[in-house]
């Protein structure tokens, strides 16, 4: 069986506890936020940072606030090359074979970082992957290869790919200000959506980036329409199917609730990185899971 070393960093949704349970290295991003500094998932936890970030009565209440003027939006930077150089190095005395899959590179310098050290290198066989996906996403992919044995590394990269081509992620955000504060909407479409309590369906396209496919009044249709869209796009049972929340469960639960008869069984609940979180905003329910569906080909 080849010998490899999955790398990823903390965007990809999989904690530190996960990382030496299964054998992945999670490079850390640093949140900061306040004048401070946090490496993701080591100095802080995420329910901490997500209190520092959204605040005991948004937690509660999920309601917007449209002060974004006066409040601190976190930045996050990227885990430098030297860190990515370490990592493959480390895996090379052990005899692996170094395979970075971050977030999509449309949405994170991850990528280009792991493809700046893997060009420091002497050794070839270092692989940087552009997953096309993010949150829970590669998550799923990189806990779905591990179940697996593969003869050749080629073997997995074709599974890699299979599963990129395969991705699917539904997500529901509660409140619109966290897209408009993350740039990612207007103020005027953020506001008015508020008002009229209009919920976004949002998937990531075929490379990598957000994009709402929908807008419904209120979240019992907004995970109906989830339901409707999953059904376009069936979940193949043979790979695993993860659910995120950004801080509380009670929106994803109910999703859950929407989707049980079409769900396999065996399915996880994973709190999303306050890394994109933090875009998504407080009650944000989402759904990562392979679908029977190819996005390259049936993309239309």
């Amino acid at each position: 069986m080849v010998k490899y070393k999955i790398i990823t960093d903390s965007s990809s949704g999989i904690t530190q506890e996960e990382a030496k349970k299964y054998g992945v290295k999670v490079l850390p991003l640093t949140l900061q936020f306040k004048n401070k500094d946090y490496l993701d998932g080591i100095d802080i936890s995420t329910d901490a940072f997500y209190d520092l970030l959204f605040g005991s009565s948004e937690k509660k209440s999920g309601l917007p606030f449209f002060n974004s003027e006066k409040k601190e939006f976190p930045k996050t930077s990227q885990v430098p090359p030297m860190e990515f150089t370490k990592a493959f190095e480390e895996c090379i005395e052990n005899g692996e074979i170094p395979i970075v899959l971050p977030i999509a590179a449309v949405l994170s310098g991850t990528y280009q970082a792991a493809c700046i050290a893997r060009d420091m290198m002497e050794e070839e066989e270092i692989y940087v992957i552009d997953s096309k996906t993010a949150l829970g996403c590669v998550r799923v992919m990189i806990l779905s290869l591990l179940a697996k044995e593969f003869e050749t590394i080629q073997d997995v990269l074709n599974e890699i790919e299979y599963m990129i081509n395969h991705i699917m992620f539904f997500s529901v955000p509660d409140t619109l200000e966290y897209l408009y504060r993350g740039g990612r909407l207007s103020k005027t479409s953020a506001v008015l959506g508020n008002l009229l309590q209009l919920k976004p369906v949002i998937m990531l396209n075929s490379v990598g980036k957000l994009e709402p496919i929908a807008k419904v009044r209120g979240l019992k249709h907004a995970f109906m329409k989830t339901k409707d869209f999953i059904n376009e796009w069936p979940i193949d049972s043979n790979y695993m199917v993860d659910f995120g929340y950004s801080n509380h469960v009670e929106n994803v639960t109910e999703l859950k609730n929407y989707l049980k008869d079409i769900l396999p069984e065996g399915y996880t609940t994973t709190q999303i990185s306050p890394v994109v979180g933090a875009h998504v905003g407080p009650g944000a329910s989402a759904i990562f899971y392979i679908s029977t569906r190819d996005k390259t080909k049936d993309s239309e």
